[in-house]
């Protein structure tokens, strides 16, 4: 793929991108103005936003962290990768990923969730006995998102938290495989994991599946839903792609890569 042609399914991507945020609101305006969503929402979604914008910086720490690690050849892409992680990840995680991961488990063995995808027709789903003892109503995203209903926030803001989540997970899928796969190929992979071994994993860990409603699973600052799902990939793609290529020499003895930039090196860390 040229470089002319991935900088336009970039931008074609990232433009896609910027539509989910109106499409979403839809289901809560409507709730809104039903009467489904409390007078507080409006400083506990502003509280949520930050806390997600201050986790999506942490991509900027991963680019420069990995861009800062490989070989200056091959800056440009790790460039590409990392809007790649955000754009891809936020419209598959938008349309499929926050459904699987959070809502209402109507699956075999609480595999993962059945409702709420593309974040829309939440406003029809009836609360389960127990929520509407707490005064969950039908139209609160509440009814379709359970575990989410800890805080009034709006279900668009939590998507975004959950969502940078999701990129930071991804992102360690990247950083793993530097300088050992094609961008196409990445692309694809960034496409399944953000749709559904993230979702799915994380939904058994703290998404009210099995794992949590099973054995009590708690999982501490995403060490497992987070870290260790994007550290699983990331194995399984190396176990797949090997070493980069000049990493041995003819006779098998390793040679040294040097990062370009240890000083990006040191801002990412």
């Amino acid at each position: 793929m040229t470089l002319r042609r991935s900088t336009g399914a970039m931008a074609l991507t990232a433009l896609a991108a910027l539509a989910v945020p109106a499409v979403a609101a839809a289901d809560t305006l409507e709730a809104y103005n039903n009467g489904a969503v409390v007078s507080n929402t409006l400083i506990n979604t502003m509280w949520v936003l930050v806390a997600a914008v201050l986790v999506l910086f942490m991509q900027a720490g991963f680019a420069m962290l990995e861009i800062g690690f490989s070989r200056a050849k091959n800056a440009g892409a790790g460039v590409a990768k990392i809007l790649t992680n955000l754009s891809i990840a936020a419209i598959c995680y938008w349309a499929v990923g926050f459904a699987l991961a959070f809502g209402v488990d109507d699956s075999v063995y609480g595999l993962f969730g059945t409702d709420g995808f593309l974040l829309r027709g939440y406003s029809e789903v009836a609360p389960s006995a127990d929520l509407a003892e707490l005064g969950v109503v039908q139209g609160d995203p509440r009814a379709a998102f359970p575990v989410m209903g800890l805080s009034d926030a709006t279900i668009e803001a939590k998507w975004l938290f959950q969502f940078a989540f999701c990129a930071v997970s991804l992102a360690i899928v990247w950083g793993t495989t530097l300088e050992r796969i094609k961008y196409s190929a990445y692309v694809i992979y960034a496409i399944v994991f953000a749709s559904i071994i993230y979702p799915v994993g994380s939904h058994w860990v703290f998404g009210g599946g099995w794992l949590q409603e099973t054995v009590g699973m708690q999982d501490f600052a995403g060490s497992t839903a987070v870290h260790l799902i994007g550290a699983t990939g990331a194995l399984a793609a190396l176990l797949l792609l090997g070493a980069r290529k000049g990493k041995f020499g003819p006779d098998g003895v390793p040679r040294a890569i040097p990062g370009h930039s240890m000083p990006l090196v040191g801002l990412g860390t």
